[in-house]
């Protein structure tokens, strides 16, 4: 009884619920492939699951059996235990508390399978087999410190155990095995390396431990901690009820558990949490099932509800996100799993890919330069000094001259005179004021697709460094959800603006119109300044001002004097849906694709 005594009581532990709740649910449902628990060191780990054994039921145990086979069921015998029970319609048994059978890292195969005495092998067949760490680890706690520094083949061998619930030992043309079902834990520190993907799948669930930044929770833990070192016994019998309670729950989760069931629907909500978080596998989809079905048993219920589902996600998927090339991890929360129930996919971030280089320069019109200094001359509306003209399908500034000798030129020889909507020309104006670039970049979630948002990153990026070489101002909008977030005001500080552009996540939805507004509304307050606004997005709007997009097109078109736009497709020409091509020539703007500028 003294090794029970100096077990630090399971409902004793302060904090990390999601933690404490992942190792239940492997206890009551070891087919579920364990837990991986990853933290800093002193974060509790080990305690919880060291006291995990002592709040489980007890087992019975064959009797002097190496594989701690179970006496009556006998798919959980070894094949002696087996030949007995045939033999004899009984086994004598024990009765023992589970137990935490440690893996060292250094462990070899031979160690953690066991090994055969190949001419006993002949001869008495299952008793030839000297038991390893899985024979001692059967119907018990198998705990890994440091799993992501085993060696890979090892790892894999304890999931494949875990997984089928039986070890077989092959040496020499003899196959040998034996019952292998145990709750699988593993711990591991970020910082001292990962796991491959593939290993990380198997694990069943996976929680992130930090330390407790509550005042009142860390003072609770020292108080824990000083009372259980000083007097063990006293401090066990303090927390005696809630650990029989905690038992009682366990044992009645594990015989309502095989009548537990989940409906359609909720077999669908499992889909749509997994597919929309982009999970490549099934394991997910399954465990996630098995996860929710164990949380409705633990809660008495013979139904999973979506509760469960949402809980359960927390634990079975935060390991099996993909992680792309441009996305920051970041945590699984219950605010992601509520938006994707929702239809709003969760925030992704995407890095700037800096070895792009522009390969068109799209500020470049018929007069004026590109990103020019500040004295140098730009593309206005109606200000400034008449330079040249232009032809327009919706003129702002008629530009007589060049249309009366345009009309002249084409009614050359046709005995009259007459000027036609398609003569008029447009004034093209230049101003030596100042320069403003206002950089519109879509961050919702249609700019995931083919990493749409990368490449309009790393555009955005080109386009900051040349302003910022030719000492012009720029200013940094995104859109998503219902509008525009300013991420930099007017400014020629790159570093300040870089560091928002880098760090602009994606998700939402598109209003498109929306930030327009916003960014027209900028550029009018900048009245000593030449405003160009650079659109960069899909046009896959689906937020509107006036209910719909031609209302809402209607009135930007009339802010838009004085101000130059420039729109960037993040769709290829073969993908666009026409909605921003139709927009630039209602406003009379160029119009590009993203693919034809980097």
């Amino acid at each position: 009884m003294h090794y029970k005594s100096v077990i630090f009581p399971f409902t004793a532990l302060v904090g990390q619920e999601l933690l404490k709740k992942a190792l239940l649910i492997n206890a009551i449902d070891p087919s579920i492939g364990g837990v991986l628990i990853k933290g800093d060191k002193g974060t509790g780990k080990s305690t919880a699951v060291r006291s995990l054994s002592y709040i489980l039921p007890e087992i019975q145990v064959v009797e002097g059996c190496s594989f701690n086979c179970h006496p009556q069921d006998r798919t959980l015998m070894c094949q002696s235990c087996q030949q007995e029970y045939n033999a004899n319609g009984k086994l004598p048994s024990v009765k023992t508390h589970m137990k935490i059978v440690d893996m060292p890292v250094s462990a070899t195969e031979d160690m953690v399978i066991g090994t055969i005495d190949i001419k006993k092998a002949i001869k008495e067949g299952i008793k030839a087999l000297e038991p390893g760490i899985l024979a001692r680890a059967n119907r018990n706690i198998l705990y890994i410190d440091e799993v992501n520094l085993l060696d890979n083949h090892l790892v894999n061998i304890l999931l494949d155990s875990a997984a089928m619930g039986v070890n077989i030992v092959e040496r020499e043309g003899i196959s040998l095995s034996h019952p292998s079902r145990f709750v699988l834990v593993g711990t591991m520190n970020p910082e001292e390396g990962g796991l491959r993907p593939q290993i990380l799948d198997r694990f069943g669930l996976s929680v992130e431990v930090r330390a407790l930044e509550s005042k009142e929770e860390r003072l609770k833990i020292m108080k824990y901690r000083r009372e259980f070192d000083q007097n063990p016994d006293n401090f066990e019998e303090k927390f005696f009820k809630k650990q029989e309670k905690l038992k009682k729950e366990i044992i009645t989760a594990q015989k309502i558990l095989p009548t537990v069931e989940i409906p359609l629907e909720m077999l669908e909500k499992i889909v749509e949490i997994t597919a929309g978080l982009g999970i490549k596998t099934h394991r997910a989809d399954i465990v996630l099932e098995k996860t929710s079905r164990v949380l409705s048993a633990l809660n008495g219920r013979r139904k999973v509800n979506l509760d469960d589902i949402k809980e359960a996600a927390l634990m079975a998927l935060p390991h099996r996100i993909n992680q792309l090339p441009f996305q920051k991890e970041e945590p699984l929360t219950s605010e992601t799993i509520e938006n994707l129930l929702e239809g709003e996919p969760p925030e992704e971030i995407f890095r700037i890919d800096r070895n792009h280089q522009l390969r068109k320069d799209i500020i470049r019109q018929e007069a004026g330069g590109s990103l020019q200094g500040k004295n140098s001359p730009k593309v206005v509306g109606d200000r400034g000094m008449y330079l040249k003209a232009r032809e327009s399908n919706k003129p702002r500034n008629v530009a007589v001259d060049a249309t009366v000798r345009k009309a002249a030129r084409e009614n050359r020889g046709k005995g009259e005179f007459m000027v036609l909507p398609e003569h008029v020309m447009e004034k093209v104006r230049v101003s030596t004021a100042e320069a403003l670039y206002i950089i519109l970049i879509d961050s919702s979630s249609s700019m995931r697709l083919d990493k749409k948002i990368g490449f309009a990153k790393s555009l955005s990026w080109l386009l900051l460094k040349e302003s910022y070489e030719k000492k012009n101002r720029v200013a940094l909008l995104a859109f998503s959800g219902d509008e525009a977030e300013v991420l930099a005001h007017p400014t020629s500080n790159l570093n300040r603006i870089e560091e928002s552009l880098e760090e602009l996540p994606t998700g939402g939805k598109t209003p498109f119109t929306p930030a327009l507004y916003q960014a027209l509304k900028m550029a009018g307050k900048e009245k000593s300044t030449v405003p160009v606004i650079i659109v960069i997005s899909d046009g896959r709007g689906n937020v509107f001002m006036e209910g719909n997009l031609k209302n809402d097109v209607k009135l930007l078109n009339s802010m838009v004097h004085d101000v130059n736009l420039v729109f960037v497709n993040a769709e290829s020409r073969g993908r666009s849906i026409g909605i921003l091509e139709d927009i630039s020539s209602t406003f009379n703007s160029p119009h590009f694709y993203l693919e034809e500028i980097i």
